[in-house]
């Protein structure tokens, strides 16, 4: 005879899922921050001449986290998901969209 103490483990099942959105916004975050690696690489080859093109990619690059930010700002009210992906999309976004501003102040003076 055996004697279990503790509480029983048991298989808990729930109808909680990943919003599509939040995964969406972390792929686009993980490409926005990829994107601006790549853009300070070869602006720095370059010397820092780089051109308009490496310029408007840098803005492209805000504009990705700054909709992947709004993708999760949604995602993050929706009922039943799990917090994995939209807590992950709102670090990587709001992060790189601290540093983005940052980094434009910066360059006004």
């Amino acid at each position: 005879m055996q004697i279990h103490f503790g509480r029983k483990k048991s298989l808990k099942l729930t109808d909680k899922v990943h919003p599509l959105n939040a995964i969406i916004a972390t792929i686009i975050g993980v490409a926005s921050v990829s994107l601006f690696i790549t853009v300070c690489f070869v602006a720095g080859k370059n010397h820092g001449h780089g051109g308009i093109g490496l310029g408007a990619l840098g803005i492209l690059c805000f504009l990705m986290s700054l909709l992947g930010f709004l993708m999760t700002w949604v995602s993050l009210h929706q009922e039943n998901i799990r917090p994995l992906f939209p807590t992950l999309a709102a670090l990587i976004n709001g992060t790189s969209l601290v540093f983005y501003l940052i980094l434009y102040i910066m360059g006004m003076f």
